[in-house]
């Protein structure tokens, strides 16, 4: 075979070879590479759930959300009792409890002093304040002590984390419900650390399986204008955007009072609503005072 010929095969080899073998194929990625993946992390949690075929590069950008207003107006108010209240005894389970019969707790359920009503919970109405309200960082605080909640009831925004405590020396289960449906069920021994959990809305009952009459709540918001009124009756709302709203006033055995209120900057918007002991148990919290003493 000739010089030229053997050059020829060779060549022909030679490419042969590279077109068998061709270049490594490069590791997959998402798509959109790094930025894509800061996109997802940064969504909500249901985009993160369907990322998107489209590259974040090549993405229209979604416009902010509107930044929530800031206000300088204040509600003031007093929730009043014209009833004869129901007499509040310590519930009689109690004596048969470990640890919990240690001390004789009169139950809180309805609390009235020189004819004003404590714990009830006053708002503007979920939707009524426009902007965007971020949870605050910290941790709203429910305590399981002398086998009772603590608080009895308290606001917390959307989202807003919640820390669920256990200070007695015995074991708790802490059972809530939204409405009739059960959120969640978990034992809680003494000395375990908190049950850490967050919600979107609604009002949220909790419970314990073991301690029957033990009973708190905690009303999620979509913003931060609430209270609660005190020993006193007296509630305040404070850094209210001046406006018109729907002022709302629920309590567990009584339930729900509205009122319109206007807010302005320089004087305090005065609400006064009043419960006549006869209102119908919410919805929310049937029958609970039934078999307690």
């Amino acid at each position: 075979m000739h010089r030229r010929d053997l050059v020829s095969l060779s060549a022909l080899s030679l490419a042969a070879l590279t077109l068998g073998v061709g270049c490594p194929d490069e590791p997959s990625r998402p798509a959109g590479g790094v930025a894509a993946t800061t996109t997802t992390a940064a969504a909500p949690a249901a985009s993160a759930a369907t990322p998107s075929a489209v590259p974040a590069a090549s993405q229209a950008p979604q416009a902010a959300a509107p930044a929530a207003p800031e206000g300088k107006g204040t509600i003031k108010g007093v929730v009043k009792f014209t009833g004869k209240p129901v007499e509040m005894k310590v519930p009689t389970a109690r004596k048969d409890a470990p640890v919990c019969q240690d001390k004789d707790v009169v139950y809180n359920a309805v609390v009235v002093n020189d004819g004003k009503l404590k714990d009830t919970f006053v708002r503007i109405a979920v939707g009524g304040v426009p902007g965007n309200w971020k949870a605050p960082d910290a941790h709203a605080v429910v305590d399981q002590k002398d086998c009772m909640y603590e608080p009895r009831i308290q606001g917390v925004v959307s989202d807003q984390q919640v820390d669920i405590k256990n200070s007695d020396r015995t074991l708790h289960n802490v059972h809530t419900y939204k409405g009739s449906e059960t959120l969640f069920n978990q034992a809680q021994p003494r000395g375990a650390d908190p049950l850490t959990k967050t919600w979107k809305d609604g009002i949220i009952k909790l419970t314990c399986d073991i301690h029957p009459w033990m009973r708190g709540f905690v009303v999620v918001t979509d913003h931060p204008f609430f209270a609660v009124s005190g020993d006193d009756g007296a509630f305040t709302i404070e850094k209210v955007p001046a406006g018109k709203y729907k002022l709302e006033a629920w309590h567990p055995r009584y339930g729900l009072k509205t009122a319109d209120v206007s807010v302005a900057d320089d004087k305090p918007a005065q609400v006064t609503f009043t419960y006549a002991g006869t209102e119908p148990e919410p919805a929310e919290n049937k029958d609970e005072l039934k078999g307690l003493w």
